[in-house]
Parts: C-alpha cells; structure tokens; sequence
C-alpha cells in the first residue's frame, strides 16, 4: 500500500498553483507542473516526496482544504479511482477526476528558456512591495527597462494611460543592452521568497527561487 505526508512547503507550493490554474494533473514521481488557462504561465516543483501514481484533481483547492481536516493527513494511494484521506481515527475518499479533463493543466514538455537579456536578483521583500504597489495604485502592466549605462528598472503603469500613476524599482543587474519588454501584473502569481530573474527579449521570463526547487516562466506582451 503506497501512502506519503505531503510536507508543509509542498502544500503551500500547491496552494499557489491552484492559484495559476484550479485543477492539476499529478504525474508519477516528484516533479509538480501547472499551466495558466491562458497558457502564458508555467510552474515547475520538484517535491521531496515521490507521488506513486499519476492522477488527476478537478479542484485542488477544494482538495487541500480537506487536508486541513486532518492532522497530519497521510494519502494512500491504493485506488485507481481515488486516494484516500487518513489522520487519527478520520478518513476520507478524493475521487480522481476524469484525465481528459485536467489533462491540460500539466504539461509534460519542459520549457526550454532562449536566453536572458535581462538578469537580477529580486529579494522577497522587493517583490512584495511591486505586488503591494499595484495593488494600491491599481497598475496593471510590469515592465523591465535596461540602458546601456546598466542601469535597470522595473516599473508599474498603465499603458493605455499616460498620465496615470506609477512606480519605479531600480535593480542591480546585468543586461545585454538597451530593453523595454512588458508583462501583465495578474500574471505575476508567484510563491513567496527570494528569486533569480532572468528577461528574454523572444517574450519569456523566468522566476528561480532561491530555498525551493521551484520556478515559473512567464510570458511578455507582444
């Protein structure tokens, strides 16, 4: 009988990939993927845990707050059709959805990023603070600045406004020359935590983290 403990940092990584996208294709093994229904963001996790079988979850947020009903809920996989919940003297069955239906929200190719134009380090604290800021200036465009002088910025505005709020954060970074590449804000779904960037100009970024396997490529606006 296979059973694993998922541990608190893969739970939490899922819980942000219901965010991407609200159902997953868990593939044997112990690498988590998830795409974005608009298909312009990817996750990628390595877990410490190895899933024994591959299975497919409709809503995997609805599934994770089940676990909260446990304590320290174990998941056996010894069904086809369903895993089942176990924690004290409690149990519950999670039927696996249908995998033409959630096939689509886990790719099985892996991304294969061209190159960075664009490359820094975004600590955590920086990123929650580009996040807070489009909140409150209500900003939905990102976009990554470099000049030849190596001088970097990342900046918030509205591209359909010109004279609408913005905010601007200069970063340490290395480049390949002059760049002014733009993504959307709502993309921006990321784990909390310290990351590498790296912005290529063929319209892909890719987000490293830097305590976990885990990174997301993102696309640009054309």
């Amino acid at each position: 009988m296979s059973h694993i403990t998922l541990s608190h940092e893969t739970t939490e990584v899922l819980k942000n990939f219901s965010v991407i996208n609200s159902s997953i294709m868990i593939r044997e093994g112990n690498v988590l993927k998830t795409i974005s229904l608009g298909e312009n963001m990817i996750a990628q996790y390595t877990s410490t845990e190895k899933f024994p079988q591959t299975c497919g979850i409709y809503d995997l947020q609805t599934f994770l707050q089940g676990l909260d009903l446990f304590n320290n809920p174990a998941l056996y996989f010894d069904n086809d059709e369903y895993v089942t919940i176990r924690g004290g003297q409690r149990s519950a069955k999670y039927y696996f959805s249908d995998p033409e239906i959630t096939l689509k929200s886990a790719p099985e190719r892996d991304v294969k990023f061209p190159g960075a134009d664009i490359e820094f380090a975004l600590p955590a604290a920086d990123l929650h603070r580009l996040t807070k800021a489009a909140s409150v200036y209500t900003l939905p465009d990102l976009s990554f600045v470099s000049k030849e002088d190596g001088t970097v910025t990342i900046n918030l505005c509205d591209k359909e406004n010109d004279t609408g709020n913005a905010y601007t954060q200069e970063v340490k970074a290395t480049s390949t020359g002059d760049h002014e590449l733009f993504m959307k804000v709502e993309n921006l779904k990321l784990y909390p935590g310290d990351y590498i960037v790296k912005v290529s100009n063929k319209l892909i970024t890719e987000w490293r983290h830097q305590s976990l396997d885990l990174v997301y490529y993102i696309a640009l606006e054309p």
